[in-house]
């Protein structure tokens, strides 16, 4: 069980370095892992949300962080988070003097 979250720990790593890729081209970057090890651990973490799998083309696979791991929110005290994003506001939580 250690190999398999050192393995889910460098796929992360490596998406979060290099953002999104072809699932080869992971593969290629990752040689100390086999293939099977490697696609058993983006299965886990695409059921567990934490990674995007898409298939952007017929012989293709994309890999990438999904987009709620990608930045941890910190909703600054006392604010509506979701609103002031919508909004898009960038100044909450500041104080003007």
């Amino acid at each position: 069980m250690e190999r398999a979250a050192t393995i889910q720990s460098t796929i992360r790593a490596d998406l979060l370095r290099h953002g999104p890729c072809a699932l080869q081209a992971l593969l290629d970057r990752l040689p100390q892992f086999s293939w099977s090890e490697v696609f058993a651990a983006i299965d886990r973490l695409t059921r567990q949300g934490s990674l995007v799998l898409r298939h952007p083309s017929r012989f293709d696979y994309e890999v990438s962080i999904a987009q709620s791991w990608a930045i941890p929110e910190q909703p600054a005290e006392g604010s509506d988070a979701q609103g002031d994003a919508v909004r898009g506001r960038a100044d909450v939580g500041r104080i003007n003097a």
